[in-house]
């Protein structure tokens, strides 16, 4: 019997010094008696738990849009529009996404729903001069356009650049040494 109880002081008083040593376990956010914060890295989507749906869905197309990933900042627009952030400004940036990967003629599509939606809005009609020249080649539409643009919107300023374009458009096609040499002397 003096073996055993031997035995239990024995392992009460170990219990005891390592409960009395040992550390207390420390939480996630601490660290070395620290505390410190989780910091996302740099090139993270942004929290938008905070946020409402419809300005989430927005927040996430435009983090995408600025990282010029077409097709993910597509989906968050579209999940923005159904949700009820459908504006002009939505609908040209999810305009220049499709543009962006080719698909000319959906892009072409948001443009004309913002101008429905305002008619004062000029990015999506500059957009649409841009695209009727640069991407379709269409230099009759994008002439028009071109014209509109400067018709209702004397004041912006995108309409030196609309001039410049309407210029270039009524002047024709230039053969490729000429463009090189174009090119060459908006460098210097």
């Amino acid at each position: 019997m003096p073996m055993v109880l031997v035995g239990l002081v024995s392992f009460a008083l170990g219990a005891g010094v390592i409960w009395i040593v040992k550390p207390e376990p420390r939480s996630p956010e601490t660290q070395n008696g620290a505390t410190t914060t989780f910091t996302p890295p740099a090139d993270a989507p942004p929290d938008v738990s905070h946020l409402a749906p419809p300005d989430a869905a927005l927040t996430l197309a435009n983090w995408n849009y600025d990282r010029q990933n077409w097709s993910h900042a597509i989906e968050h627009y579209q999940e923005a529009i159904v949700l009820g952030r459908d504006n002009p400004d939505v609908r040209t940036d999810l305009g220049n996404c499709f543009r962006f990967l080719g698909q000319t003629q959906k892009a072409l599509e948001q443009y004309e729903t913002a101008q429905k939606q305002n008619p004062q809005h000029e990015n999506s009609l500059y957009n649409q001069a841009g695209l009727f020249s640069e991407v379709l080649h269409d230099n009759e539409r994008a002439k028009a356009i071109t014209r509109e643009f400067i018709a209702r919107f004397p004041q912006s300023p995108r309409a030196e650049p609309a001039k410049k374009l309407l210029s270039e458009l009524e002047a024709g096609p230039k053969d490729d040494k000429q463009r090189i040499l174009d090119w060459l002397n908006t460098r210097r």
